[in-house]
């Protein structure tokens, strides 16, 4: 029997679970590349597990796939929670939007999303400020359920929410205990917005070698568990949703082996501490003004 992830709560009352399945980094793809089997098969595989967030995006160049998988998964559509994002098409947000929905064979998007903020009128003729209007219009027409942002920071929060009559349901952001902003962090919680952290393993996959290291392997030995579950457990019980990827069915189930077990507050605060010693941002750095 799969196991059942638990949900967040949106500020829209919405039910969003808390792992989610991604399909960016590594099944990235070109525009004219033809259909991945293998992701397809993963998505697939995914949901056999009990996966119903399942994560792409219009630049990943993989909502086909998604759409595929969606119709070869057995589970009916309204069991699954559907994320797209907005970039770099902004320029057009509804036509997009409708390109979005034809690849993934689907009348409605779950949540959708305005990939960054790094774009201005000179850059591509549009600004957040209307993109974002018109992915209001879309949320209104019901086509998109949700509506959110991804890779905002609290500036960029708050420039947005001058002209937004929608305060975003999520903020999906690079966030891990290397990369995470304690001040974006109590700035979303203040206004009901629900962090999705990308990236959440990055301290071993990306960043090994780190002062973290002993501190994640003395914890996980303790629980008879992995790094990952570790850092998973860390970003669930600070109230984040997650999303992840892997090829390997093995490693999909390790994933979504969190029940049953917690980290104490003061292993969740020793995390926190050593983390924020050593920052490393795996995304958009130049954009972050990092190196």
């Amino acid at each position: 029997m799969a196991p059942s992830i638990p949900s967040a709560t949106l500020n829209t009352g919405t039910k969003i679970p808390i792992l989610g399945y991604g399909s960016g980094t590594a099944w990235y793809a070109a525009p004219d590349a033809p259909l991945d089997r293998r992701l397809v098969d993963a998505l697939v595989t995914a949901q056999k597990l009990g996966y119903r967030h399942l994560d792409c995006a219009e630049t990943y160049n993989n909502e086909r796939e998604m759409g595929v998988a969606i119709k070869e998964g057995g589970v009916p559509r309204e069991e699954l929670f559907v994320t797209t994002k907005l970039w770099p098409s902004v320029k057009d947000p509804k036509g997009t939007f409708a390109r979005s929905l034809e690849r993934l064979q689907t009348d409605y998007i779950d949540l959708y999303l305005l990939h960054c903020p790094f774009f201005n009128e000179e850059s591509h003729g549009t600004t957040v400020a209307k993109v974002w209007a018109e992915i209001e219009e879309i949320h209104a027409s019901g086509k998109a359920r949700d509506i959110g942002v991804s890779n905002f920071n609290v500036e960029q929060l708050q420039e947005l929410l001058k002209t937004a009559k929608v305060v975003p349901a999520t903020n999906q952001i690079e966030l891990h205990p290397y990369c995470y902003d304690v001040e974006l962090e109590k700035f979303c919680k203040e206004r009901g917005i629900v962090l999705t952290s990308y990236g959440p393993l990055s301290p071993i996959v990306r960043f090994a070698g780190g002062p973290l290291d002993p501190v994640l392997e003395k914890i996980a030995e303790r629980y008879g568990k992995s790094q990952a579950q570790v850092l998973l457990k860390w970003g669930t019980q600070k109230g984040f949703v997650l999303a992840t990827t892997t090829s390997k069915e093995e490693r999909m189930k390790e994933f979504l082996d969190l029940e049953g077990w917690s980290l104490t507050d003061e292993e969740i605060g020793e995390i926190d501490t050593v983390g924020l010693t050593h920052h490393k941002r795996a995304y958009w750095p130049k954009e972050y003004g990092e190196k």
